[in-house]
């Protein structure tokens, strides 16, 4: 696959993923390996990835994942009430579909990570950057290297409302951070990518102060 194209067009996948194809768990397993290489925090590699596959844990997920989103958007489905055919209807419908289909994902991957500094009065920025520094590298190369070999997945948060039930369900110590949930899935038959929409770099970007010049 070419680089630029994986780069620019490796896409959240949700509605993509084709929920009656199993996953080959070596492919998953080479993914890791790839994921893995990425950079980290004093090369610590103080983090733990669960796969977990087991339909019961999935199903149990699914349900506190459902609860954290209908929290979030007061307690009942939105999508409907979302024009159809506009950015934010797309994106809640796809958003909805995967509240509704997570215990069928095949695969739901939740990376761990230990923060390894003593914390320190007034550090909180830096002890978010660090500890999520250390994660999302990693989970950004394992997307990468799944879209290579036909899988997709998107990055989710959500169960993190949901964060103390989820680590009793899988046994996670109090010492680790859970830093997102991946569902992971083949991806549907003839499905391609292409880089989305995004906004000129001379809008968002400046030169040596926060108001200067565009790049």
């Amino acid at each position: 696959m070419d680089v630029e194209y994986l780069l620019t067009a490796t896409r959240s996948a949700r509605k993509t993923l084709d929920l009656d194809v199993p996953v080959d768990m070596e492919d998953i397993r080479e993914c890791l390996r790839i994921g893995l290489q990425a950079a980290n925090g004093s090369n610590q590699q103080s983090w733990r990835w669960l796969v977990v596959t087991d339909p019961s844990l999935r199903n149990e997920i699914a349900q506190l994942y459902r609860a954290a989103y209908l929290l979030r958007v007061g307690g009942q489905m939105i999508a409907d009430f979302v024009p159809a055919g506009t950015p934010e209807g797309r994106i809640m419908s796809s958003t909805e579909w995967l509240v509704e289909n997570m215990a069928k994902v095949p695969l739901l991957v939740i990376p761990c990570y230990q923060p390894y500094l003593p914390r320190i009065e007034g550090d909180e920025s830096f002890h978010q950057a660090t500890l999520y520094g250390s994660i999302f590298p990693a989970v950004w190369n394992f997307q990468l290297a799944l879209h290579t070999r036909g899988y997709g997945t998107c990055i989710t948060t959500l169960h993190l409302h949901r964060e103390q039930e989820v680590r009793r369900l899988l046994g996670i110590p109090e010492t680790y951070v859970q830093g997102c949930l991946l569902p992971v899935g083949r991806l549907r038959a003839g499905h391609t990518f292409r880089p989305a929409r995004r906004r000129r770099v001379g809008e968002v970007v400046a030169r040596d102060h926060w108001d200067g010049p565009a790049l």
